[in-house]
């Protein structure tokens, strides 16, 4: 990957919104009506942060009957979060960021 892809997720990150949604996603997949109440934001904040989360590559979407599920899909963001010494999550006890795909 390049610098400006690393750039990139470290500029998404940044923000608190944005970081909260990681963080409660290293957990595992998560519906997105859920999230904001877990994140304590609103629906529509929430929305806006998961978009541009999605359409930065970070996170995947897939839709199960009327929900939408979101995960992450570019697990540099786990590097991120063991760098910062975060042992949260199930993600990273799994060493995800070990065994890419």
């Amino acid at each position: 990957m390049s610098e400006k892809d690393d750039l990139k997720i470290l500029k998404v990150l940044s923000e608190e919104t944005r970081y909260r949604i990681i963080k409660l996603l290293l957990n595992g997949e998560r519906c997105a009506c859920e999230i904001p109440g877990l994140i304590r934001r609103t629906q529509s904040n929430t929305s806006m942060h998961l978009s541009m989360l999605s359409k930065s590559g970070i996170l995947k979407s897939r839709r199960d009957g009327k929900k939408i599920l979101y995960s992450i899909q570019d697990f540099r963001v786990c590097d991120v979060f063991n760098a910062l010494c975060c042992s949260e999550g199930k993600i990273l006890k799994e060493n995800c960021c070990v065994s890419r795909k």
